[in-house]
């Protein structure tokens, strides 16, 4: 257990820093061994405003931006294509986890049309713009046609008398 930090061991503590802080050597080498080279370990590239850097202008990253981006662009695409799109299940409330258990459940096909999608782009989360309840998973096209609807019982209704008196 911690002990409580008492005025005594404050001050104990305040007056060795300030006797680290008297030492010219101390001051001129703190923080150097932390310090990032000047330049991107990738690309050689040392103008530090082709860097990500924190509000004090000091570099956030050891790569420079382009680089940065192209090697987070080579993540992402090695990740297996279920896993990609379990990844923006967050924003739904719902797990990695809990996604791919509704992509095993509805093998892979969508909800509405039972197709396994043809696009890049999989299975999307469907949700109730409303309250937020996960519905399951749609194809691109079955999601837009909702949504185009916007969620309407009625409408969608209408638009199925439509296609039937056609």
């Amino acid at each position: 257990m911690r002990t409580a930090w008492t005025d005594e061991r404050r001050q104990k503590y305040s007056e060795a820093a300030k006797a680290r802080w008297a030492d010219p050597f101390y001051r001129a080498n703190h923080g150097k061994s932390i310090q990032k080279s000047p330049c991107c370990s990738v690309c050689g590239e040392s103008n530090i405003a082709n860097f990500y850097v924190d509000k004090k202008g000091r570099r956030t990253n050891k790569h420079c931006r382009e680089c940065c981006k192209k090697q987070s662009i080579q993540r992402w695409h090695e990740k297996p294509a279920l896993d990609r799109q379990a990844s923006r299940a967050y924003k739904y409330g719902i797990t990695v986890g809990e996604f791919k258990q509704m992509h095993i459940a509805q093998d892979g096909k969508c909800a509405i049309c039972n197709t396994v999608p043809k696009t890049k782009r999989g299975l999307h989360v469907d949700h109730h713009h409303g309250t937020g309840k996960v519905r399951g998973l749609l194809c691109h096209g079955c999601n837009v046609a909702l949504g185009s609807f916007k969620e309407d019982v009625t409408l969608l209704n209408k638009a199925i008398e439509y296609l039937g008196s056609k």
